[in-house]
């Protein structure tokens, strides 16, 4: 079992086999437990309920698409989602650079 030192700022380094294994990166977030005199470190997922909205509403447009275009080369609907998906971010851009009504 590696052992760790606590730094001056309260800080423990997690050691590089046991962050790898668990998958974790740099500004990930773990939750401390206290369980008698053990801490205890869980690997937590913060989901912005926006994201996880936008995400899961893309989803099922994504579902629908597949569902309407199910006779068709999967390879030629990928082009389009993404040739789609350029031109809304375009557009996105575009707006946001323009200049704001006062």
């Amino acid at each position: 079992m590696p052992l760790v030192k606590i730094t001056r700022s309260r800080q423990v380094t997690i050691p590089k086999e046991l962050f790898e294994e668990l998958t974790l990166q740099q500004g990930d977030y773990v939750e401390v437990i206290r369980k008698g005199n053990q801490l205890i470190l869980r690997p937590q997922s913060i989901v912005n309920r926006d994201r996880a909205q936008a995400q899961a509403e893309l989803e099922t447009l994504i579902k629908e698409i597949w569902a309407h275009n199910k006779d068709l080369d999967p390879k030629e609907v990928e082009r389009e989602v993404a040739l789609a998906i350029k031109e809304v971010r375009k557009a996105h851009a575009r707006a946001k650079s323009a200049p704001q009504p006062k």
